[in-house]
Parts: C-alpha cells; sequence; structure tokens
C-alpha cells in the first residue's frame, strides 16, 4: 500500500474494481464508512481505527455511538464525483426528517471520509408526498 495511504485512517479500505465508475465506488466506500462508524441499525466496527468523530461531537463513544444509531439509510441515495471529491448523500431515517440527507465527502482517491456537518433537504420532497 502506498505510505500517503497509510498515513490517512479515514480512507476507504475496499478493493476498487477497476471496472467500475468512481461513484460507485465512492458510494461503496460511504456506505462502508456510516455502518462502521454507527450510523446505520448495525452496531459500529470494533476497529477503534476507523472511528471517526464528527466536529461537534464530543464524550464517550459508547455515547456517541447511542446517538448516532439508526440515523442515516444502509444504503446511499446518489453520489456524485468531481475532479476534486466526490460527495455521497444518505436519508436520515428520522421520520419527521423524512426528505432531509447527510452528506459523506471524500477525495477523488477515496481518502479523508468524513460526515459533513448539517443537513440538506430536498425541498421538493414535500410536494412529491402530498
Amino acid at each position: 500500500m502506498a505510505p500517503w495511504l497509510l498515513e490517512d485512517p479515514q480512507r476507504c479500505l475496499l478493493m476498487r474494481d477497476l471496472g467500475e465508475g468512481m461513484e460507485f465506488m465512492a458510494q461503496r466506500c460511504a456506505e462502508d464508512f456510516v455502518r462502521q462508524n454507527g450510523y446505520t441499525h448495525e452496531p459500529p466496527t470494533s476497529d477503534e481505527t476507523r472511528w471517526v468523530l464528527e466536529s461537534n461531537e464530543g464524550g464517550p463513544w459508547h455515547r456517541i455511538f447511542a446517538s448516532r444509531l439508526g440515523s442515516l439509510e444502509s444504503q446511499a441515495s446518489t453520489a456524485q464525483c468531481s475532479m476534486r471529491q466526490c460527495l455521497v448523500l444518505f436519508r436520515l431515517r428520522r421520520p419527521a426528517l423524512d426528505c432531509d440527507y447527510r452528506a459523506v465527502t471524500m477525495s477523488q482517491v477515496f481518502t479523508r471520509l468524513r460526515l459533513e456537518p448539517g443537513r440538506i433537504r430536498y425541498v421538493r420532497c414535500s410536494d412529491r408526498q402530498a
């Protein structure tokens, strides 16, 4: 593995099939990231080196994971990559926030994965539900 990859604990560890597009690989990496960090209905990974704090989080990990548990769908809604980064959206699983998403970003080589602060609201979603 390249030395620069070893320096990034938030890199994607999945093997890439060179036949798949960047967006598909970014989606797989982001889905793995949210699962490992306890955002889905599954427990977080036991590998502590894969755990990533959000900018507004602190305290013991068991409390952080308790607040995250089940907050995001396990499958991404969409992914898009540019020359510099990839963005992958996940729907929030809270009923009152049915039209809201959180974004996982990463570099174009699938490093520096992070869940961005705040949420993104799909304004036309409520029109479709009416």
